[in-house]
């Protein structure tokens, strides 16, 4: 008997936890539905000395780093976590804190970013990657570049052949600056766009499963579909190298 009326309150006890927790997510709803639930978002600035190398790592964050006219690094960001700095034998090392949080999407969540402020100089290395963010680079210079994303896209500018390029979804726009050596770029099921300097001469080797190479900066337009696909420019001894599963390449 005792056990029946345990079980039966037990039952009970469930049952009202069920109805809260619909409860919940119908009141959820309904906010998200009407825009008013504002995350906990943070917006701060920060300073630090020039470092010898950068790297900066977020998980959802998009990351933008450019030179600017300050003698010092200045870090702006808004985002529903904190991000945590670590200044150590010359690298400034900033990455986005992903110890869970709950907080819903809103209005105001588009608009994290992470936006780096560097003084002019040549870096001995700068290290940007995102798991789902965007990544923008401007013009930067540093003996190593290294960019990488999961899901996000990219932008860079002003880069050379020294540049370590990786994705596994996002896209990638990048403006050389040069190309004077051997480079590889990996993109996985991204699309990627290139805008080569007008003096060009580069051996062109893409690796494909199903995507398609388009340019028009060969001696006659070459369009590849569906396929690897390996061109020879003005017998070059440069070698580019692009490797996708299913992302176009395009070459202006």
């Amino acid at each position: 008997m005792k056990r029946t009326k345990l079980l039966k309150t037990l039952a009970v006890v469930l049952s009202a936890a069920g109805l809260a927790l619909a409860a919940a997510g119908i009141v959820i709803q309904l906010v998200l539905s009407h825009g008013q639930y504002v995350g906990s978002m943070i917006t701060d600035t920060a300073e630090f000395d020039t470092p010898r190398e950068l790297v900066v790592i977020t998980t959802s964050m998009p990351i933008t780093v450019r030179y600017g006219d300050g003698d010092r690094v200045t870090v702006t960001y808004t985002g529903a976590m904190p991000l945590m700095f670590t200044e150590e034998k010359g690298t400034l090392s900033i990455t986005q804190n992903d110890t869970f949080t709950m907080t819903l999407f809103s209005e105001t969540a588009k608009n994290e970013n992470v936006v780096v402020t560097l003084p002019h100089k040549v870096y001995e290395r700068i290290s940007i990657s995102s798991s789902g963010g965007s990544v923008t680079s401007d013009c930067l210079l540093a003996d190593t570049l290294e960019y990488s994303t999961k899901g996000g896209d990219m932008r860079l500018l002003g880069i050379d052949e020294n540049a370590s390029v990786r994705t596994e979804r996002g896209k990638i726009y990048a403006e050389f600056s040069s190309f004077n050596g051997d480079m590889t770029m990996n993109a996985g099921a991204g699309d990627v766009t290139l805008v080569m300097p007008d003096e060009l001469s580069v051996y062109l080797e893409f690796f494909t499963e199903s995507g398609s190479f388009t340019s028009e900066r060969f001696d006659e337009p070459y369009y590849g579909r569906y396929g690897d696909a390996a061109v020879i420019y003005g017998g070059a001894k440069s070698r580019l190298n692009v490797r996708t599963t299913s992302g176009d390449l395009y070459i202006y």
